[in-house]
């Protein structure tokens, strides 16, 4: 008998026995007869009978015959390309929704590999280190500081060879003006070393080495100095005099840095006690270069032996000892530990919750995949039955359905990438998420694997299902499979997609009421009406309070050393008597007399002080001031003496009732108002009402007259509280993350309202066959979705209360959680669910009955 070789076509992968087996068994001559389906090597019980296409040369061998054309996959792919043509609606949503979940897990990624990412610019990050300190109480509790010691720099560098440099990054606090302006810009001092340690590059000048000099970044140069060149000018710090700004620093395009300023200031004009000062280890940060070949164990046991050492000076009742560690510079982000005083590296929570986002937006596509797929399973019933026949094996049904869920991925991962590109410029993106991060060729193939895997995964679970079914279990059921008493899974995949989409709704709308309350709320204090004006630094305010006064309009013109609203600047410690331990923590404000009567704050005793008072030493107090002293009532506290921190004793002239003078994130506080001249920053301008436009333009005019080259920046007070609470760059994107999953929800429900309605439409023709009203199919059709939407509320409303008050707890004062939070987003899911569902089903009752019938 003549034997061929293995032949391959289009048939599907078979195990034959060997030429021999089968000749014995069946007495077949081989090629070209039909042998029983039970010869073959399978695991299904059925038995089909095939055709012979080729016998083994080799006893006591398998001949397998693989499908393993070239043109396998193309066909899948044909198949599944035609699929999602038929299918358009179900196909769009499918796509449009694993864009949208895909575009957040983009931006998730990229930001985990700018994490990663952080100070790899640096010349020599596997030599450089920080150092912490693990500050030991005397209850032997330790706590992890990013801070060290000032004086553990100079130590390292006297007495260990090993060191190569070190550099101190200490913050500065307080206001910077160039004659001009007052900016108040995140400032640290840091030594020469500094600029060789890091590798941030200097764009114009030289790096700041000497004695009262600055660097400042690009964006700062210019809020300062605008276009001109800032090279040679002149910046006063209050308290350190002045610097001259000798170089420009770009700190953001080499690349992330844990480390965040916008100036360097010279520490060789540095005069504080923390240089010296072994119990100060919260002052600055302290950055070691190591010499080549020096292993990080050899460093950790000098840090173990100076800790040994340093411990001996440490004379404080709260801290036990200290221990110093050594922290690679490619080990601060992401960050494994949380540190006190740390910096601005990235967290692991932080991107487990953003990656977290991402998946649980996609995870809502992957139910719409499912749904939907499941859905249309009887359609597809007759393509699965008819593969199956033929001796279609499993993995090959589930391998053509996997294949469209990785086509519609691919699809939607260039959609997603579309979405990327619009949301890129938003501020949050840039600020939280891929702000300084560079990708290229290899992230980009990480989004393709990414998106394939997403595909894979969407598609396993329909395709297992599918592929599992008997053609008769498949056209005798219309679900399968019940989850929970009668509720079908697709059910049940809908309620979780409203509920998650509610429960972001609640949340974002929470935040946004308090946002609301933060700016618009009563602070106890006047803001309608009131002009607020930056005072020029240097410069005497008394020739513009005139011209001001001369305004018509104009009523009150009070002056401060700052906006009431925000966080105060001058705090300080007061005492009620001498060599007593009665310190009480303090917010200072300064003022003149005008203002109590400008922004009505109400005095409960005394009287509002005049200039007079200054010498006199008189000030008011609040509420809780009068309570932290100890004064008794209003009344009783007037003309009681009170010492502030810088020995100055001050007399009460009156008690004003309490304000929020602090926004409401903190609890109200006690509170000193002086009259200082010389600290007034701004000037607050009452302005009669229905004067408004023509006074403010008076006042402009005015400033021009007498700062010709300074621009008026006026700004109403009311407007200023508006944007310092109204976070609207973050809203938005909260507002693009919700309206994302209500999207992805809502679409999921009209393709299964379609579906539904499409499988029923006999149903609907005989209904209004026999006389049904339309709104009586319309409540047929959609009374089961309705009942999801009210399941996915009652799941949510007391998640979304539970997280609305965990944001809430993080204000001193706050909005409450009721009927009118619950309200308006309840309303708006059945209206938006409401529609989908009403006017999908309302199509199909007023469809002509005849044309139903007709189409089974």
């Amino acid at each position: 008998m003549k034997r061929s070789a293995p032949k391959t076509d289009a048939w599907n992968c078979w195990y034959i026995r060997t030429a021999d087996t089968v000749r014995q068994r069946t007495g077949l001559s081989g090629i070209g007869q039909i042998i029983p389906f039970a010869l073959c090597k399978r695991t299904d019980s059925q038995a089909y009978a095939v055709p012979v296409r080729g016998l083994s040369n080799k006893r006591n061998t398998l001949l397998e015959f693989l499908y393993r054309q070239p043109d396998m996959l193309c066909n899948y792919f044909k198949i599944a390309f035609r699929t999602l043509r038929k299918y358009r609606l179900f196909s769009f949503i499918n796509i449009f929704g694993l864009a949208s979940g895909m575009m957040i897990c983009l931006l998730a990624l990229i930001d985990i590999k700018g994490s990663f990412d952080v100070d790899n610019f640096h010349p020599h990050p596997e030599r450089t280190y920080r150092l912490l300190t693990d500050v030991v109480s005397k209850t032997n509790d330790r706590v992890a500081f990013a801070t060290s010691p000032l004086p553990l720099a100079d130590l390292l560098t006297k007495d260990y060879d090993f060191v190569e440099g070190t550099t101190h990054f200490i913050r500065a606090y307080g206001e910077f003006d160039d004659g001009r302006k007052r900016l108040q810009p995140m400032t640290f001092w840091v030594d020469a070393d500094f600029f060789r340690v890091f590798g941030y590059p200097i764009l114009a000048g030289t790096a700041a080495t000497a004695p009262h000099t600055a660097v400042l970044t690009q964006r700062m140069a210019e809020k300062f100095f605008g276009k001109a060149n800032p090279l040679g000018k002149v910046i006063h710090y209050e308290g350190a005099g002045a610097f001259i700004v000798t170089g420009i620093i770009d700190n953001t395009s080499p690349g992330r840095s844990h480390q965040k300023f916008d100036m360097l200031l010279s520490a060789q004009s540095l005069k504080s006690e923390a240089l010296t000062d072994w119990k100060n280890h919260r002052e600055g940060y302290t950055y070691v270069l190591l010499k080549p070949g020096v292993t990080t164990e050899t460093f950790e046991k000098s840090l173990a032996s100076i800790a040994t050492r340093t411990t001996k000076l440490i004379q404080d009742n709260k801290v036990n000892a200290y221990h110093f560690r050594a922290q690679a510079l490619p080990d601060i982000a992401p960050a494994h530990e949380e540190l006190m005083h740390g910096t601005y590296e990235p967290t692991y929570g932080k991107l487990a919750t953003e990656m977290g986002v991402g998946l649980l937006t996609l995870l809502l596509a992957v139910f719409n995949y499912i749904n939907l797929t499941l859905a249309r399973s009887l359609s597809r019933a007759r393509e699965v039955g008819i593969r199956k026949v033929v001796g279609g094996l499993r993995w090959q049904v589930m391998a053509q359905f996997m294949a469209e869920s990785v086509i519609l991925a691919l699809l939607g991962l260039a959609l997603a990438f579309v979405g990327l590109k619009l949301i890129e410029p938003m501020g949050f993106v840039q600020r939280w998420l891929i702000g300084g991060v560079k990708w290229g060729w290899e992230t980009g193939l990480l989004f393709v694997v990414f998106s394939i895997v997403a595909g894979l995964l969407a598609g396993m679970v329909p395709a297992r299902i599918l592929s599992d079914f008997a053609p008769a279990q498949v056209l005798r059921s219309h679900t399968g499979l019940k989850v929970i008493r009668g509720i079908s899974l697709r059910k049940s995949l809908i309620v979780v997609q409203f509920a998650v989409s509610l429960l972001a709704m609640i949340t974002l709308y929470v935040l946004d009421r308090q946002q609301t309350y933060m700016s618009e709320g009563d602070y106890g204090f006047e803001r309608e009406q009131v002009l607020t004006i930056p005072v020029l630094p240097g410069r005497s305010a008394d020739k513009l309070v005139d011209a001001i006064h001369q305004q018509a309009g104009v009523t009150e013109v009070a002056a401060t050393s700052d906006l009431f609203g925000s966080h105060p600047q001058n705090t300080q410690w007061a005492y009620r008597q001498r060599r007593q331990n009665d310190s009480l923590l303090i917010d200072c404000f300064f003022i003149n007399h005008q203002l109590v009567p400008a922004l009505g704050l109400q005095l409960l005793a005394g009287q509002n002080f005049t200039p007079i008072d200054a010498a006199k030493n008189r000030v008011l107090i609040n509420e809780e001031a009068l309570k932290g002293f100890g004064l008794g009532t209003a009344k009783e506290a007037i003309g009681q003496t009170i010492l502030l921190g810088n020995n100055r004793e001050v007399s009460v002239a009156g008690v004003v009732k309490n304000f929020n003078y602090a926004g409401f994130v903190w609890a109200l506080k006690p509170l000193v108002l002086q009259y200082q001249p010389e600290k007034f920053q701004y000037l607050n301008v009452k302005v009669a009402a229905g004067s408004s436009a023509a006074t403010v333009a008076a006042i402009a005019k005015a400033w021009k007259q007498l700062y010709p080259y300074e621009p008026f920046a006026g700004q109403w007070y009311s407007d200023y509280l508006r944007e310092r609470h109204s976070h609207d760059d973050d809203n938005h994107f909260l507002g693009v993350l919700t309206a994302i999953a209500f999207t992805i929800a809502c679409m999921g429900l009209l393709g299964m309202v379609t579906y539904n309605t499409e499988t029923r439409t006999k149903e609907v023709g005989i209904r209004k066959v026999m006389g049904a009203a339309v709104h009586q199919i319309v409540w047929s059709l959609s009374s089961d979705f309705v009942r999801l939407l009210l399941i996915a509320a009652a799941i949510a409303i007391p998640l979304g209360y539970v997280a609305g008050m965990a944001i809430l707890l993080n204000f001193a004062f706050h909005v409450s959680i009721g009927i009118e939070t619950f309200g308006p987003c309840i309303g708006l899911l059945f209206l938006i669910g409401g529609l989908t569902i009403g006017l999908q089903t309302y199509r199909s009752a007023v469809a002509n009955p005849v044309k139903a019938l007709r189409s089974e």
